[in-house]
């Protein structure tokens, strides 16, 4: 059995295998798209933007990113008429999910669509169930976002399964530097709280903690005028890699999570994690070799934690074999194993 993958990937992104990393351990084929509307609103932004509301209106989806009919006239083409029934992924189906899942049956494919979403902005992504809810098959990525599905998905078509990591790439230095002060990392812009964030920093005195942010420019004036904070450019995958590495902790409030790679990079390096408890964070992150704060507490009692973990930093000294260990049982190995059991039992239904 081998799965096709039909794969969004954005304009000028890379990743460190440079494939994804559950198509290489499926040892699947992808079909491989983009946003069209994004190189024909180069051209003429008015035509591109139609194109894009248009296909907004046709699947219903906010963050879509397919060209109605032509792109799935394109997936179509690509895979095989072939006797036997196989599975075809829609791995980001925010982006591209089918409309119709018969064209899909004649050819002999099974239809599967993940979904990264987090409950918080279901509604807004979502518009409508009358695209996802065809699918053969629906995975989420947390059991946060069952309540969203579940009314339109009976539940042998719908699957938890969570997000992996590649522990290989991700993975914790021999030695690590000495540091005076406390290293914070904090990485992204999608669901994170950085107003929240901005306030805790300014109860943390520069003599004692750093913290580094990477993010979008435009959440960038919630930190103006914070002494311990430094905005850090644009990285290089070796760069982030080295971040987390080098941080004593990843410090990441959030507004909601289904799935997210920062949190699981940052632990599969060993550096242990400092988050709100809300969306699927408790499925991803252990308590035992993280930090794990009520998502009511305030900016204070989070200042308050870090001030003690710069007074005994022999406690997260510890936690870093702790949280290196819970991070390999996402390791991309160990979830494809999941995949394959889940197709199994999808192609066995027929």
């Amino acid at each position: 059995m081998s799965p096709y993958f039909i794969n969004f990937v954005p304009e000028g992104f890379s990743s460190y295998s440079g494939l994804n990393p559950l198509v290489v351990a499926l040892q699947g084929k992808t079909v491989a798209f983009g946003a069209r509307w994004k190189s024909i609103q180069r051209q003429s932004w008015t035509v591109g933007n139609w194109i894009r509301q248009w296909g907004i209106r046709h699947y219903g989806c906010t963050w879509n990113s397919l060209l109605p009919y032509v792109d799935e006239y394109f997936f179509l083409q690509k895979l095989p008429s072939a006797e036997t029934i196989y599975p075809v992924h829609f791995l980001w189906g925010e982006f591209g999910a089918p409309k119709q899942v018969r064209p899909y049956h004649r050819k002999g494919a099974r239809v599967v669509v993940s979904v990264h979403c987090s409950a918080r902005r279901w509604n807004s992504v979502w518009l409508r169930p009358d695209g996802f809810a065809q699918a053969d098959q629906v995975v989420l990525m947390s059991e946060s976002q069952r309540p969203f599905v579940s009314p339109w998905v009976s539940p042998e078509r719908l699957t938890v399964i969570p997000h992996g990591i590649c522990t290989d790439f991700f993975r914790p230095l021999p030695e690590r530097p000495a540091k005076e002060k406390l290293v914070l990392f904090l990485l992204g812009n999608t669901e994170r709280d950085h107003v929240r964030a901005a306030r805790i920093a300014r109860l943390l005195p520069p003599e004692r903690f750093e913290w580094r942010i990477r993010m979008e420019s435009h959440e960038k004036t919630v930190y103006e005028g914070i002494p311990c904070v430094r905005l850090l450019p644009r990285l290089t995958e070796a760069e982030f890699l080295r971040e987390y590495q080098t941080a004593d902790l990843l410090c990441m409030p959030m507004l909601d999570s289904a799935a997210n790679n920062v949190l699981l990079e940052s632990m599969a390096c060993g550096t242990p994690v400092m988050v709100n408890r809300v969306g699927g964070v408790p499925e991803y992150v252990a308590e035992d070799g993280n930090i794990v704060m009520d998502d009511s507490s305030s900016p204070e009692e989070w200042a308050a934690r870090l001030h003690h973990l710069a007074d005994h930093r022999e406690e997260l000294e510890r936690m870093r074999p702790l949280t290196r260990t819970w991070a390999e049982r996402f390791d991309w190995a160990r979830v494809a194993d999941r995949y394959r059991r889940m197709y199994h039992h999808l192609l066995e239904r027929g």
